[in-house]
């Protein structure tokens, strides 16, 4: 008598079948997730491109510009020769969940890449990576709107001036200034960014000017600058940001204040006021402020300028014979003995404000 015991068909069938089908559950949970995790990654469209070669050029052209921009890190890369109805262009052929652009380049006689809107040479592959995170990111050129400044067209940048345009609404004095830059970045609508050495620049000793009442774009572009930094508004698929970055000569960053729309008097009427004065020995200083205090026009000062040439407004003296004149005039002959220079400016909102500086420049921020 055989005593050991085998599995029943019948059985084992009902034993494996919940068994397989977990298995297939499992796998296709895994399959699920690996998609869920591919378009999570995926977050921006896909750019495809076919590069077309002028079969005027050597032979071995094909094989560098392909060997140039897989290299550089840019995918989906074909190489192929021109055709003689080849022409420049970017098409859209899907949209689902987020659209591919296919694009064709040509490789000209000159062997030059050229793209709807750009040419560059086979050392400029950096230019190139940016013009397809550019497609990637603002669609195909001929369909953007007209970019007016900072890469934004003229919708993004009222969206950004009438962010920049609300008043600061907490008084400014004997705060800290990283302390009042990170308060005016959390009052922005939009995302600010900081560089991983930005942030480490913000001085911690206390700000000793009222600023409350002035457009925050402004002030904030005010307390960077104070700190060598900038801050440049970027468009993205995700929207507006703001990146706070260190600022350099070149840098097209937002500024402190912006030209009032027609003449300066007309921004600050009171400026053509006259009166009779009599100025000796008063610091610069001191006829900042009382002038300031006359026409409720506040006044902001080039720290950096200030710095570099090392100079201070409460030791520089004024001297004006007694005179009839105006505040205009007041204002500019004082700054001019201390070397300064004086504009009105209109902050995002458009209340004006006298931005003052050294009259030998230092390269803009």
């Amino acid at each position: 008598m055989n005593n050991s015991i085998g599995w029943n068909s019948t059985v084992d069938s009902e034993l494996r079948r919940p068994l397989a089908l977990l298995t297939f559950s499992g796998l296709l949970a895994w399959m699920l997730l690996g998609s869920v995790l591919v378009l999570a990654e995926t977050d921006e469209p896909r750019v495809q491109l076919e590069i077309a070669v002028d079969p005027r050029l050597p032979p071995l052209t094909s094989h560098e510009w392909a060997k140039a921009l897989t290299t550089a890190g840019v995918q989906d890369v074909r190489v192929r020769m021109a055709r003689p109805d080849d022409a420049p262009k970017v098409q859209q052929i899907s949209s689902d969940p987020l659209p591919v652009y296919r694009v064709l380049a040509i490789v000209n006689a000159q062997n030059e890449l050229v793209v709807p809107g750009g040419r560059f040479s086979i050392r400029q592959i950096e230019m190139i990576r940016q013009w397809l995170n550019d497609l990637r990111q603002q669609g195909p050129p001929d369909s953007r709107p007209k970019q007016v400044a900072f890469g934004l067209n003229i919708v993004q940048l009222e969206q950004v001036r009438h962010d920049m345009s609300r008043p600061v609404a907490f008084s400014t004095k004997g705060r800290p200034r990283n302390e009042l830059v990170e308060n005016l970045v959390a009052s922005l609508s939009n995302t600010s960014v900081f560089d991983p050495d930005a942030r480490k620049r913000l001085g911690q000793d206390p700000f000793d000017e009222e600023l409350q009442g002035l457009a925050v774009g402004t002030v904030l572009a005010y307390l960077l600058r104070y700190d060598g930094l900038a801050m440049v508004p970027q468009a993205s698929v995700n929207g507006i940001r703001y990146q706070i970055m260190i600022g350099h000569a070149k840098l097209a960053a937002w500024p402190v204040g912006w030209p009032p729309e027609g003449s300066e008097t007309k921004a600050v009427p009171k400026l053509l006021e006259t009166l009779s004065v009599n100025i000796q020995s008063v610091s610069v200083k001191e006829v900042l402020q009382s002038v300031s205090e006359r026409l409720s026009l506040p006044y902001l000062l080039d720290h950096p300028a200030l710095a570099r040439f090392g100079m201070e407004l409460d030791k520089t003296t004024v001297n004006i014979p007694q005179t009839k004149t105006t505040y205009s005039q007041i204002i500019k002959r004082s700054l001019f003995q201390g070397r300064l220079k004086g504009e009105v400016r209109c902050d995002d909102a458009g209340k004006p404000f006298l931005w003052i500086t050294t009259l030998k420049p230092i390269d803009e921020m």
